[in-house]
């Protein structure tokens, strides 16, 4: 993307945001050259511990890449104190990397079968404004870089530790000659709540594996809560929300493949329960594949069928491949792992 080319863009987003955000913007934009991507991005992955070393084929033309292929975003949330959860699209089986500024990596995720990812980097984003990229390869180890550009401003806190006035902002900047901006997350007052969110209700939001197949979990709570992870009955791990209601938790000791039940505590002052999550979970024994999907939370059949089939009507079709899972077909779950059969 041209120098000329991105500054109309973020004119564009500045004037559609207000004014004053104009020049922040136009600050993020000042690179010219495009993102420098890492040596280490362009050489072969390495081979996994005990495995045969196989020469590599021999280099062929690059072939044109899909737009369903490049990694791409769909989502932005920003904290304010720099917390992020990111999510988008790539090629089903991609390892996809959220680099910042360049070249700096937040977090790697694998997409699952319908080329769906998720990323919770594990550090927060320093004050200020960034511009986070993409990039992944693919199971034959082809690396696709991502056309598009993230710009985000994280506020920077008050005197005393104090969350700004202003929330983060996320603005979706399209390849050259794509669709106009598009804003993901608006800053403004509404985006710093009137009252403490101590009001969040325990829930998880996110099952994840990371690069070594482990679960990842992910949720909400009041904000500063204690929670206690348990697989099986069996303690699992602690940890405590974040000034958001946010949290996330890597089990300490992980499941073996199949059906499990996690349960989640939310512990008062005294260590007594307060709040009790509890529900099914799968674990795979090797994460995504083809033709397998990880339930989210917000899916449902329906809504799994229509973006596998092209009509909702037919979820009917993955009730009854995956019926010893699923008890109730209008109640799925977080984790669980759902084969989709051809139609």
């Amino acid at each position: 993307m041209t120098d000329r080319t991105r500054l109309s863009l973020l004119g564009v987003a500045g004037a559609a945001l207000g004014g004053g955000l104009a020049g922040w913007l136009m600050v993020v934009a000042a690179p010219s050259s495009g993102p420098s991507w890492p040596a280490a991005w362009f050489a072969p992955p390495a081979p996994l511990p005990g495995a045969a070393s196989v020469p590599a084929p021999a280099p062929a033309a690059a072939p044109q890449v899909a737009a369903e292929i490049t990694p791409r975003f769909d989502i932005a949330r920003i904290g304010a104190r720099g917390t992020a959860v990111v999510a988008g699209r790539a090629a089903p089986g991609a390892e996809v990397v959220l680099l910042r500024d360049g070249g700096h990596e937040l977090g790697r995720a694998r997409a699952d079968a319908r080329g769906e990812w998720v990323i919770l980097p594990a550090e927060a984003l320093p004050p200020g404004p960034h511009e986070l990229s993409l990039a992944a390869r693919t199971a034959h180890g082809a690396l696709h870089r991502g056309g598009e550009a993230l710009l985000v401003l994280v506020p920077a806190p008050e005197a005393g530790g104090a969350a700004a006035p202003e929330g983060p902002l996320a603005v979706l900047l399209p390849p050259a000659g794509g669709a106009a901006p598009r804003l993901l997350q608006a800053a403004g007052p509404a985006a710093r709540p009137a009252a403490p969110p101590a009001g969040r209700a325990l829930a998880l939001d996110v099952v994840d594996y990371d690069d070594d197949g482990g679960l990842r979990f992910a949720g909400s709570a009041p904000a500063g809560s204690h929670l206690r992870l348990y697989i099986d009955q069996g303690h699992a791990g602690d940890t405590r929300a974040d000034t958001e209601g946010r949290w996330a938790l890597r089990p300490s000791t992980q499941a073996a493949p199949g059906l499990h039940t996690l349960r989640l505590d939310q512990l008062g002052p005294q260590g007594q329960v307060a709040a009790r999550l509890e529900l099914p979970f799968q674990r795979d024994a090797a994460g995504p594949a083809e033709g397998r999907i990880v339930v989210q939370p917000g899916h449902n059949l329906w809504r799994i069928a229509r973006a596998t089939y092209g009509r909702g009507t037919r979820y009917t079709i993955i009730y009854r491949a995956n019926q010893e899972q699923i008890r109730d077909p209008g109640r799925i779950y977080p984790g669980q792992v759902f084969t989709l059969p051809p139609s």
